[in-house]
């Protein structure tokens, strides 16, 4: 699985991205892909995603 969130989060706050990476982290199957966008980055927020690359992150 993979999901596409690409220049997306920027524009909410850190309450409203954590939220939105909890439910992403919900819906994808284990060893599943989160791409977001070259200038977001996961960096100081609460999730459970292992980070591969910039942009890219795996759930576990």
């Amino acid at each position: 699985d993979a999901i596409f969130c690409r220049n997306v989060m920027i524009y909410f706050d850190n309450n409203v991205r954590s939220t939105l990476l909890m439910e992403i982290y919900r819906l994808l199957r284990p060893g599943g892909v989160l791409m977001v966008g070259q200038t977001e980055s996961l960096t100081g927020l609460k999730h459970p995603f292992q980070f591969v690359q910039p942009a890219i992150y795996r759930k576990p």
